[in-house]
């Protein structure tokens, strides 16, 4: 199209100033944003230039996390808004460029550009018709509706429209520059409807809908940085700065010896990254919705995290710019309830799996739980009593540190000290050393590894807690000197692989103890038991009677690691053992069993606890296919399962059960063993004759 601004200085000069103001306004707002972004503290987030790349391709452009249930019609209609707005700027800056100076951008003149311009924009406009239709009948529970939002739905859409608009008069007033391709949507209009417009008056139209599209840009630009829709911008670099540690990872605090302060103590010592995080919410509710603590009831709200930390930068961030020497007020008080909403968090990641624009709760979470922890001392009482029980006795329990092996008396299960050459540590962990109930699992694990001939030893008394309960409650010094004391008496016996049955200790020793130099080959013990079974190291039978297996998902092997599958296949090669999945709260969207993040040791005094939910959903199921057992690869999931079926009084019908006891109970005797090896290897010889 040609532009109505053409040959004529006095229009062109007033778009430039249109522009300039508009987007001058825009610039302004968001060097002020910067600048209080940049009061948080110095974070390096460079690394692994090549993931975030990635990151940047299937994240932020590809909108991978929108495409995810219950969330999927929604979330196509955003990313079209998404790819709409992208495709649409390249041919409003064409307008702009073809207006001010006279020519049209490389391509945009072309058929395929100029049809898919139009097709996105009756794609955005269908797109909004239904986010509006949602807002006003069908609210999200969790989604904040306000007229913030129904005035950018409506900027959006007449920027579309008037886009529409202006193609189909420029048909009516035959304005389309040489070369210039027909755009498709206007034809069909013209064909539907001859005469769109009165008289003679398509060029005023034509000039008018140009006109108000290029001012409503610049309106647009203006307003934005000052909305919620703030994350069109934020989201790229945010995608991008996003943490490559593993999930399962918290933070480092290094130096902790020198230190007088820790954690947040204000918005200064949230890192820069944590306040980007802050502008980049898009309030759509969808972390608040997969909560646990808040589906029971409790005061946390993890999207109502985020939004306080943006809330209180936006009140602060002038003021500590000024004066910098003012800390301003810790966030752990930000407000009344903050400390209730901190320690209601299990750390299980359901809120940074759902989130589209990969915001990290969890890491603002614990380093306000930090501060209160290691500069306030106002932790409650019961997890005050674990970690006290950690420092003086190595185990939250508090119990005597010379009793922890004594579960491995009966098997007689060898420690490095008296082997020191074995292949594997296994790394037994708080709950299976010293809970009845998990030592069950310990000595189902001892069975297992022997039966399939697994080079392994314990640590015996020489083991401690691995720090997990410390480090998620707040107390990142008593984290440090578990680990180390771990690292050092690892390092004395050349260990270099490790066999966890816990989560937890799966995670950390995986995960965290790379931070203090401890680097190991780690796996969970259901991803050993796998490679046994496949590699026929471990043969299984079947059973004495046929099992309909609930299979849970812990959030430290899941979510946090991304071990979905092991578990499953060990179950699925149990002969008699049917697998049933707890829909919709399976995988990616398991229920936490309430545990995690130190929750073990601190009371549930409000609402309904986690634990009977995740019981609730598991006897929907039952209701649907029998089941039988519920199996989990989780100490404390064992723990707080069998609590639940106690208190929803079906102990007789399903009965909670570790994975590897239930593989234990299927192992065939140890003849059958060597002769299904032995048939492995003669199937592998003539197969490779």
């Amino acid at each position: 199209m040609i532009a109505p601004t053409t040959g004529n200085a006095l229009l062109i000069g007033a778009l430039i100033v249109v522009w300039a103001v508009g987007w001058g306004l825009f610039v302004r707002r968001a060097w002020q944003l910067y600048r209080w972004l940049r009061l948080g503290r110095d974070e390096d987030r460079t690394e692994h230039p090549a993931r975030r790349l990635r990151d940047e391709l299937v994240i932020y452009l590809g909108q991978r996390k929108l495409f995810k249930r219950p969330y999927l019609v929604r979330g196509i209609a955003h990313a079209l808004i998404f790819w709409g707005f992208l495709i649409i700027t390249v041919g409003t800056v064409d307008l702009f460029v073809s207006g001010v100076f006279g020519y049209r951008l490389p391509g945009t003149g072309t058929a395929p550009f100029v049809w898919t311009v139009d097709l996105f924009a009756l794609a955005v406009v269908a797109s909004i018709a239904l986010a509006f239709v949602r807002r006003i009948f069908l609210p999200p529970p969790r989604m904040h509706v306000a007229l913030d939002g129904y005035l950018i739905l409506a900027g959006i859409a007449f920027l579309m429209i008037t886009l529409l608009v202006f193609e189909t008069a420029g048909l009516v007033a035959g304005v389309a520059a040489e070369g210039s391709a027909d755009p498709p949507l206007g034809r069909a209009i013209l064909g539907l409807w001859p005469s769109p417009f009165p008289g003679e008056s398509a060029a005023a139209v034509y000039g008018a809908a140009w006109w108000a599209h290029l001012v409503g840009v610049a309106a647009f630009a203006a307003y934005l940085p000052q909305s919620k829709h703030l994350h069109i911008f934020t989201t790229l670099p945010n995608v991008f700065f996003r943490s490559q540690r593993p999930r399962g990872a918290l933070d480092l605090i290094d130096g902790i010896e020198e230190r007088e302060t820790f954690g947040a103590g204000s918005v200064r010592d949230l890192s820069w990254k944590q306040l980007l995080d802050g502008y980049t919410c898009t309030e759509c509710g969808r972390c608040s919705d997969q909560c646990p603590a808040l589906a029971t009831g409790k005061p946390l709200d993890p999207q109502k995290i985020v939004l306080d930390v943006r809330d209180q930068l936006l009140r602060e961030g002038a003021r500590l710019v000024r004066d910098g020497s003012d800390r301003g007020t810790p966030p752990a008080r930000w407000k009344p309830t903050k400390t209730e909403e901190l320690w209601a968090c299990t750390t299980c990641a359901a809120c940074v799996e759902a989130c589209p624009v990969t915001i990290e709760h969890l890491d603002k979470i614990v380093d306000m739980r930090r501060w209160l922890a290691m500069n306030e001392g106002d932790v409650p009482p019961e997890a005050q009593r674990s970690l006290t029980n950690i420092e003086r006795a190595g185990n939250p329990w508090g119990q005597p540190p010379d009793t922890r092996a004594d579960w491995a008396k009966d098997p007689a299960v060898p420690t490095f000290a008296e082997q020191p050459g074995a292949e594997w540590l296994y790394f037994v962990g708080c709950a299976a050393s010293f809970d009845r109930r998990n030592q069950k699992v310990a000595r189902a694990t001892v069975e297992v590894l022997r039966a399939a001939g697994v080079s392994f030893a314990i640590l015996g008394v020489e083991e401690t807690c691995n720090g997990d309960p410390a480090r998620r409650i707040g107390n990142e010094y008593l984290w440090q000197t578990q680990a180390r004391q771990n690292i050092e008496t690892f390092g004395r016996y050349g260990i270099k692989k490790v066999i966890a049955s816990c989560p937890h200790c799966f995670n950390t020793i995986a995960n965290e103890y790379p931070q203090l130099g401890g680097s190991y080959e780690v796996v969970h013990a259901t991803q050993l038991v796998q490679r046994l079974v496949q590699d026929g190291r471990l043969a299984l039978r079947d059973g004495a009677a046929r099992d309909a297996v609930a299979y849970h998902d812990p959030c430290y092997l899941g979510r946090h690691n991304r071990v979905y599958d092991e578990p499953r296949d060990v179950l699925d090669a149990i002969p008699g053992v049917e697998r049933v999945e707890i829909e919709p709260y399976h995988r990616e969207r398991g229920f936490c069993c309430g545990a995690g993040g130190g929750r073990m040791w601190m009371e549930e005094k409000v609402g309904q606890r986690v634990n009977h939910r995740r019981m609730d959903q598991i006897l929907a199921v039952d209701a649907k296919t029998p089941v039988t057992k519920v199996a989990s690869g989780c100490p404390f999931c064992l723990i707080m399962l069998d609590e639940a079926v106690g208190a929803r009084d079906v102990q007789d019908r399903i009965k909670p059960i570790d994975v590897l006891e239930l593989v234990a109970t299927h192992i065939r005797p140890p003849g059958a063993q060597t002769e299904a090896r032995s048939d492995e290897v003669e199937h592998l010889g003539r197969a490779s004759g």
